[in-house]
């Protein structure tokens, strides 16, 4: 940390760049031997017929990991960094989602009542084997009235 701060001075630059260049290829060198390693396991497992195993390495050593999301914006677009604002802005923003109010035409309910008869009238059997025929263990609909409600119900 303190050849960080000198970097700026004349003698302190050099020495940060010749360790800086140092570290970066230490850990070329070192990602390069990990996935040596990883290849020869690779190999080793093939040899010995577990695909299973060397498929799950080849996975492995191939899929791009993403990292941890360590910002986020709010509302004016201003990047939040710390992890208390980070989660306050989520909850404002799930909140802002899942507590929309729909701004629908009331005008839409009014419809006119028709006094023609239906020429198709739904039986009871119908509505007694839609009934039945509801899933068990499925989410309630817009009545919020599950399936099992509705059928343990009975006639009345």
């Amino acid at each position: 940390m303190q050849l960080r701060k000198k970097r700026f001075e004349p003698e302190g630059a050099a020495k940060y760049k010749e360790v800086n260049n140092n570290i970066k290829r230490r850990m070329k060198k070192a990602k390069e031997n990990s996935i040596g390693e990883q290849c020869s396991e690779i190999e080793e497992n093939l040899k010995k017929n577990n695909s299973k195993r060397a498929y799950e390495l080849v996975k492995d050593l191939t899929t791009v990991k993403q990292g941890k999301v360590t910002t986020v914006q709010d509302r004016s677009g201003k990047y939040l960094t710390e992890e208390r604002q980070i989660l306050n802005r989520w909850t404002e923003y799930c909140s802002e989602l899942y507590n929309h109010k729909a701004n629908g035409d009331p005008s839409v309910l009014n419809c006119t009542q028709t006094d023609t008869e239906d020429d198709h009238p739904i039986l009871r059997r119908e509505v007694e084997a839609a009934v039945e025929s509801l899933k068990k263990r499925k989410s309630a609909g817009v009545d919020n009235i599950p399936a099992e409600l509705v059928q343990a119900g009975g006639e009345d």
